[in-house]
């Protein structure tokens, strides 16, 4: 049961570091691109809403540690949340690797951070989420 227990606070830790470092990068991209098309009109108001988009675009994500240990119907909410979040990370990993071998890389650590260990965190929790093994047997 200890093993389990590991497993979980690694999978709570991983997910909630993921989901919430791109929440921020969405929230700041968002907020950039504000900045640049309408300085006039983008606030912190502005920022707290792309903050709040961010965090819903990440719900599934922030979810599935706490649904792994539920029922089937938990889990699969979590993974539908998930889903458009996690089609445009792995579109971007592509494009991202893509760009690499066309000899015009995108900043390596971006692609990493956000791409890379975004797309097998999301793998993760999808499988963690089919299986549904951390909850008590």
């Amino acid at each position: 049961m200890a093993d389990r227990a590991g497993v979980l606070t690694v999978f709570f830790v991983l997910t909630w570091l993921t989901g919430l470092s791109l929440a921020v990068a969405f929230a700041t991209a968002a907020y950039g691109f504000g900045r640049m098309s309408e300085p006039e009109r983008t606030d912190l108001i502005s920022l707290a809403i792309f903050g709040a988009m961010g965090l819903a675009s990440q719900a599934g994500l922030l979810l599935a540690p706490w649904a792994v240990m539920r029922g089937s119907t938990l889990r699969i909410i979590a993974a539908l949340l998930m889903a458009p979040s996690g089609i445009f990370l792995s579109i971007f990993a592509y494009e991202g690797f893509t760009r690499y071998a066309a000899g015009a890389p995108i900043w390596t650590v971006a692609w990493a951070a956000y791409h890379l260990c975004g797309v097998l965190v999301y793998v993760a929790a999808y499988l963690a989420l089919v299986r549904g093994r951390f909850g008590p047997r």
